[in-house]
C-alpha cells in the first residue's frame, strides 16, 4: 500500500480541516435521518428545534459555552491558544449548516434504510475524529471541554468523555420535555452512536497509521 508524505505542518492542517469536514457531514448525517443524534450533539439539535436558529448557529453559541467553562476550569492554565478553538469551531458551524442543508431533500426512505444511513453517518464521524486526533492540533471546544475536566479532576479522559455525553443527553431531554413537551432528537441513533464510533475511530486510527504515518509529520 503506497503511503502519504506530505511536510509536518501541511500535513497536520489538512488532517485538522478534513476531520472538521467529515465530522460535520457524519453528525448531519446522522440527525437528517430524524433517528437520534450523536450524544455531543444531542443539546445542540434540541436548541436548534427550540430556538428555530440553525443547527449550526446552536452548535457554534453551545460551543463557546465550553470554552468559557473551560477559562473557568483551568484558569491561569488556560493557554491562549485554546482560542483558536473559536474559528475552528466556527468553521465545523459553517460546515453543519451547508451538510444540513445539503441533506434537506433526502428522499423517503424505509426505516432499514433511514438506520443505514445513520450508521454511515457514523463511518464518517469516527472517521473525521480519527483525522483530527492525527492532526495533533488545537482540539474543538466539546473535546477541549473533556480535556479541561479530566486535568483538573485528575480523571481518565474516557470516563469524563462518557460522563459529559450523557450530561449533554440529559441536558437535551430536560430542554426539550421543557418546551417542547417531548425529548426530541434521542433515540436509537444516539445510542448507536454513543457505542460505534469508538470502535471506529479505533479501526480508522490503525488504518491510517499505514498510509500515513505519523513518524512522517514530525
Amino acid at each position: 500500500m503506497k503511503k502519504l508524505s506530505l511536510p509536518p505542518a501541511l500535513g497536520n492542517v489538512w488532517q485538522l480541516l478534513l476531520g472538521i469536514v467529515l465530522m460535520s457531514f457524519g453528525i448531519c448525517l446522522i440527525s437528517a435521518v430524524h433517528l437520534g443524534t450523536t450524544p455531543i450533539s444531542s443539546l445542540p439539535w434540541a436548541l436548534a428545534k427550540i430556538t428555530e436558529f440553525s443547527f449550526g448557529t446552536t452548535t457554534f453559541f453551545c460551543n463557546l459555552c465550553f470554552l468559557l467553562i473551560q477559562i473557568i476550569l483551568l484558569r491561569k492554565e488556560f493557554s491562549k491558544l485554546n482560542f483558536l478553538q473559536i474559528p475552528l469551531v466556527f468553521l465545523f458551524s459553517l460546515s453543519t449548516d451547508f451538510w444540513m442543508w445539503f441533506l434537506s431533500d433526502l428522499p423517503d426512505l424505509s426505516y432499514w434504510m433511514l438506520l443505514l444511513l445513520s450508521l454511515l453517518g457514523n463511518v464518517f464521524l469516527a472517521l473525521g475524529v480519527a483525522f483530527e486526533v492525527r492532526s495533533k492540533s488545537i482540539p474543538l471546544p466539546g473535546e477541549g471541554l473533556v480535556i479541561a475536566v479530566s486535568v483538573v479532576s485528575r480523571q481518565p479522559f474516557y470516563r469524563i468523555k462518557i460522563g459529559n455525553d450523557v450530561t449533554m443527553v440529559i441536558l437535551a431531554a430536560i430542554a426539550g420535555w421543557v418546551f417542547l413537551q417531548e425529548i426530541y432528537g434521542i433515540r436509537e441513533g444516539t445510542i448507536i452512536s454513543a457505542f460505534v464510533v469508538g470502535i471506529f475511530v479505533k479501526f480508522f486510527s490503525k488504518l491510517l497509521d499505514r498510509i500515513w504515518p505519523l513518524n512522517q509529520e514530525g
